[in-house]
């Protein structure tokens, strides 16, 4: 664990992830901490290493949509274009749709989970045809293009644009635009364009399911490096970002997630408008896969993570096994609520960054 730092901030983090895995029998985590995009807190629990590389699941997506906004910044891709013409190729290699309104989605419809793509279809929530993939093919061996005509085969469930159903399927989708725009594979260039740019040093898929969940769910990283990355989604317009996308990101108009209108989906994150402030960012991640019959013997996974940054500049990350959110919806939550308090009780931050110290560089993308 990482003792160099302010005692408050470690006494609040520290205490809070450590209370919370107790209660939930967790054997395993991590969390980082950064305020005003300083390091300022990092540790690892259970015999997790502090800088030790974990799947960081559905928070991938929101390196997934900022690659994508580099190439809306390069003048390559718009957020109301359709996604038919990126993907023609896709569609001859893999099959046609087989509802023709997908090639009429938007990318910002992509993007905000509005293209009418169903959550699940069949046997699981993050694409059809896994299960029996996973029959023939060990998770480090199956590669996202294996289910990519089942993809496309589904059923649009609402009208494009009308409601918010989150997919991981649409994300999938996103990675074959950048693969088609860059013409280079899917982690070579979010790596080139936005994780380099976030000073992170030779990022990678994670390897037993990186392949098969690629832009949807496919990144491993520490805590502290997520958080470097994070510092991305506070950039003003850049290299990265153009004032339209900065506009989407942080607008929730025809974004809302639920009808009390509290929470939207933007750039691969939700926010949560505050009054007088700027918006909270957050997303969680989780992985529960159960499977007696895959390759390579039975499959039984359950973990997570989770990501706040506040509108007052203070970053987490927490990775953790033995739950999800989809096992466990109560404990998540209550980790979440935990993280919450200790950033509530801290009032004076330490003068630290020790992102150089553990090799990540500063952000290249900031004007």
């Amino acid at each position: 664990m990482n003792n160099r730092n302010s005692p408050t901030t470690a006494e609040f983090f520290d205490a809070a992830m450590q209370r919370w895995m107790a209660a939930h029998a967790v054997p395993r985590g991590s969390v980082a901490v950064t305020f005003d995009n300083r390091l300022v807190f990092a540790a690892g629990y259970g015999g997790r290493g502090v800088n030790e590389r974990v799947p960081v699941w559905s928070l991938s997506k929101a390196i997934t949509a900022l690659c994508v906004a580099s190439l809306i910044k390069d003048g390559r891709l718009r957020l109301d274009d359709p996604i038919g013409p990126p993907l023609a190729r896709a569609f001859e290699r893999f099959g046609k749709p087989a509802d023709e309104r997908l090639a009429q989605v938007t990318v910002g419809q992509l993007l905000s989970h509005r293209g009418g793509i169903p959550r699940a279809v069949d046997d699981n929530m993050f694409a059809p045809g896994l299960v029996q993939l996973l029959r023939e093919r060990p998770p480090c061996e199956a590669r996202i293009e294996m289910l990519l005509p089942q993809i496309l085969r589904a059923s649009l469930v609402r009208t494009p644009g009308s409601e918010f159903e989150y997919t991981n399927m649409g994300y999938i989708l996103l990675g074959q635009i950048i693969e088609a725009l860059t013409g280079q594979s899917y982690e070579v260039a979010c790596t080139e364009r936005v994780l380099g740019a976030a000073g992170i040093k030779r990022p990678a898929l994670d390897r037993d399911w990186g392949g098969i969940m690629q832009a949807a769910s496919g990144w491993a990283l520490s805590g502290s490096e997520y958080l470097a990355f994070a510092r991305l989604l506070q950039a003003k317009p850049s290299k990265l970002f153009t004032g339209e996308v900065a506009d989407f990101l942080h607008t929730p108009d025809s974004k809302w997630m639920n009808p009390e209108r509290t929470v939207a989906y933007t750039l691969g994150v939700i926010i949560r408008p505050i009054e007088g402030n700027k918006p909270t960012l957050l997303h969680s991640g989780g992985h529960n896969w159960n499977q007696i019959d895959a390759a390579g013997g039975p499959i039984d996974e359950a973990r997570g993570t989770s990501f706040a940054l506040t509108g007052d500049g203070i970053a987490w990350f927490a990775s953790y096994d033995g739950l999800s959110a989809g096992t466990n919806p109560q404990a998540t939550s209550a980790l979440d609520q935990e993280l919450g308090r200790a950033h509530e009780h801290i009032f004076s931050w330490p003068g630290n960054d020790d992102f150089a110290a553990i090799g990540i560089g500063p952000l290249s993308a900031e004007q």
